[in-house]
């Protein structure tokens, strides 16, 4: 007889195998929730080197996990053991596999509690869920009897299916509120995906009292031999995959003998979302963030007092694109379109004009606001929003890896698990593809880049990420989004947070500037550099705590609306340094005469090459939209503000008027409009405008479920209102 010292130990070790076992069922159906079945519904999307890299620490933390989890439960069992007759007579593997399990549903369980919130109303029922499986396992662990009448139920393979079955289901109905304000009948696919759920646990019950019947015990454990085989080979080939789709270096990958033929100028225009002017190195940021801009503004014109249009990334683009603004082109949120309106057709875009005038016209953007349901791609011959598979997203926050990537953080860097977006070097590799793919010497083009990198949850690759102080890896996205919602209810932005904040968003602009570096390269390499118009500008700035605001939407203020605007005219027509205020509505009137052709009379924009009236008013609109909002406007406000220079007027829809000096006083926080005279004027100048301003007519606005899953992991999604 062996000691009980041996027997805990032998129970230990089985109880490993069976952790091992439960947790490799886990992640499979984790892997298949979170990343092929999304690759199966968005053919488009892509996996990727580091998607790869990422699953194989998370099925190496499993297992790990399991072997942990399992040896504990086993040592439980044996404990429980010998109190327990029924244990005693029952079959010991089973009992270890339920145990094991057990494990699994609580760590579940855990999730679940640990991140429930406002947004996850499925929290009250994915416990109930945990609980109803608990106690199924729990009563086949104790009972033979039941153990039989469940099938296949306790089994690790069925749990981690109904456990994610559930939560899916769930994620459904968390965006059917957003749904029906769109349009989007959600319910047909809730309904179908639920019974084939249901109908998938019944057959789980029959299939596994057959198999109980027939005592072939082989048929009972070989589901759980398969998880870890299926879990081994997912391993090595995430390793292998790490590896193998690194992808070539940039720089080579424009070489080339090429020569440009054509007299035309081509037209590159690239715009760093989400970066606020005061932020980059060439117009006197402290931090050196834009060595490449700073090389590039050598033979270019910087404009030091640009103003964004609107504060959104869709509004901002429309106006960049139409030379109009936003209560003309009309894309902007309203009750109608809350998550903004398409482009009106009666405005052509910049992509079309030229387009119309032979330009073969290419497209590649990061953000997801950049579709064509929006109209902003309206024109191009080709454009591409390449997606990676997430490995973590909003709508699956029941899932146990993000627990998981907690723990690891602990021991290595995770930042990337919440990448949703593609960096700026996958966009370079889609435009390079598509330029040495099309027959560019022989019609001029136009390339239209986005890049995000800059843009929440803050995190740029290395060794960007770790160029600036400030930044403390325990702190998660998730960290950060509960402090953003503090912030915004009127709590103070704390100043860890603001510094790890600023230190990834600082590199996430220097990342992007290196990426314009190799697009540069790119055109030099094929010597287009000279003969083409690249302007460079940003959609937006950031907001981290000012006025209680956090990242962008629904605020007139500069952090948000100076923006930058750097143009290398073709041949070096023009260098140098322009103080007078303008406008991102100038870029299309600007390009337009560059290349010789009409600007339409009907632009609200002018062209830049004309000298410019340092007295002119420069108009911004900002709209409710479903992002976090500030104590002074709780439910968002509808605000304009006019420049001129250098004061800035303020008229907001809660009642509210400022004035600033915006020589003396760039980050507002001196108003100035008590008693002085030069506000009625400014307030009446503003008036006229908004008196000027054309009636919308209703243009809905229809995404389908995955555009709203998308547009809520970005964070322009907050809530239903």
């Amino acid at each position: 007889m062996r000691s009980g010292g041996g027997r805990a130990f032998v129970f230990a070790g089985l109880g490993a195998i069976q952790g091992a076992a439960a947790w490799s069922a886990y992640a499979i159906g984790e892997f298949l929730c979170s990343s092929v079945l999304f690759r199966f519904l968005r053919p488009y999307a892509r996996f990727t080197t580091w998607h790869w890299e990422l699953t194989a620490v998370l099925l190496v933390a499993y297992l790990v996990l399991g072997v942990l989890a399992g040896a504990l439960a086993g040592i439980g069992v044996y404990l429980f053991s010998r109190r327990s007759r029924s244990l005693q007579a029952g079959d010991l593997g089973a009992v270890l596999e339920g145990a094991a399990t057990l494990t699994v549903i609580l760590a579940f369980a855990a999730t679940v509690l640990a991140y429930r919130s406002e947004q996850h109303p499925g929290t009250v029922a994915l416990l109930l869920v945990s609980a109803a499986l608990a106690a199924i396992v729990a009563a086949a662990v104790r009972s033979a009897d039941w153990s039989k009448r469940l099938g296949l139920l306790p089994n690790p393979w069925i749990a981690a299916a109904a456990l994610l079955g559930v939560g899916q289901e769930l994620s459904l109905l968390q965006v059917q509120d957003l749904a029906t304000q769109l349009g989007v009948n959600t319910w047909l696919l809730f309904a179908v995906s639920l019974g084939l759920l249901l109908a998938f646990l019944a057959a789980a019950v029959w299939i596994g009292r057959k198999v109980q019947l027939k005592r072939d015990r082989w048929l009972l454990t070989f589901p759980s031999w398969a998880a870890i085989a299926l879990v081994a080979a997912l391993l090595l080939f995430s390793l292998v995959s790490s590896y193998r789709f690194g992808g070539e270096t940039y720089a080579q990958a424009g070489k080339s003998d090429q020569t440009q033929t054509g007299s035309r100028p081509d037209v590159v225009l690239i715009v760093m979302d989400t970066v606020r002017a005061d932020h980059l190195s060439m117009y006197g940021y402290p931090l050196d963030t834009t060595p490449n801009l700073k090389k590039l503004a050598l033979d270019s014109t910087i404009y030091t007092h640009t103003s964004a249009a609107s504060d959104i990334t869709l509004t901002s683009h429309a106006s960049l694109f139409t030379g109009m603004y936003p209560s003309w082109h009309g894309a902007y949120c309203r009750p109608e379109a809350t998550y903004g309106a398409a482009v009106s057709k009666q405005y052509p875009t910049m992509t079309e004009i030229l387009s119309a005038h032979g330009y073969h016209t290419v497209g590649v953007a990061a953000n997801l606001y950049l579709r064509a349901d929006f109209g902003l791609q309206r024109g191009f011959d080709v454009f591409e929003i390449p997606r990676p598979v997430p490995v973590l997203s909003v709508e699956n926050w029941y899932l146990v890896r993000r627990g998981m990537r907690r723990l690891l953080a602990h021991v290595r860097d995770t930042a990337q698990f919440d990448r949703l977006y593609s960096r700026g070097e996958e966009i370079n590799r889609e435009l390079f593809g598509t330029m040495r793919s099309a027959d560019v010497a022989k019609e001029p083009f136009f390339v239209f880049l986005n890049y995000m990198d800059a843009h929440f949850p803050y995190i740029p690759p290395a060794p960007f990420d770790r160029r600036f102080p400030g930044r403390d890896p325990l702190l998660l996205p998730d960290d950060i989004s509960e402090i953003h919602q503090k912030v915004s209810l009127g709590a103070p932005m704390p100043e860890r947070e603001l510094k790890h904040s600023l230190a990834l968003y600082d590199g996430g602009i220097a990342y992007e500037d290196a990426r314009i570096g190799e697009v540069m390269e790119f055109l030099k390499q094929r010597n287009l550099f000279d003969n083409t118009m690249i302007i460079v500008a940003s959609d937006h700035g950031e907001a981290f705590g000012e006025r209680n605001l956090v990242e962008h939407g629904n605020s007139p203020y500069q952090n948000l609306l100076h923006v930058a605007l750097l143009i290398k005219y073709p041949k070096g027509g023009r260098t140098g340094v322009v103080d007078e205020p303008v406008s991102l509505i100038d870029v299309l009137p600007t390009v337009l005469a560059t290349l010789g052709q009409p600007v339409p009379a009907t632009l609200q924009g002018r062209n830049l090459l004309e000298a410019q009236n340092s007295q002119r008013s420069i108009f911004s609109e900002t709209f409710p939209c479903p992002v976090l909002h500030s104590p002074a406007c709780p439910n968002g406000c509808t605000a304009r503000a006019m420049v001129s220079w250098p004061d800035k007027f303020i008229a907001s829809s809660n009642g509210k008027l400022e004035l600033y000096d915006l020589a003396k006083d760039s980050d507002e926080h001196d108003n100035r409009i008590s008693g002085n005279p030069l506000a009625r004027e400014l307030g009446l100048r503003l008036s006229a405008w908004v008196k000027s301003l054309p009636v919308q007519t209703s243009q809905p606005l229809t995404l389908d479920p995955e555009a709203l899953q998308r547009l809520k992991s970005l964070g322009y999604v907050q809530g239903t209102q």
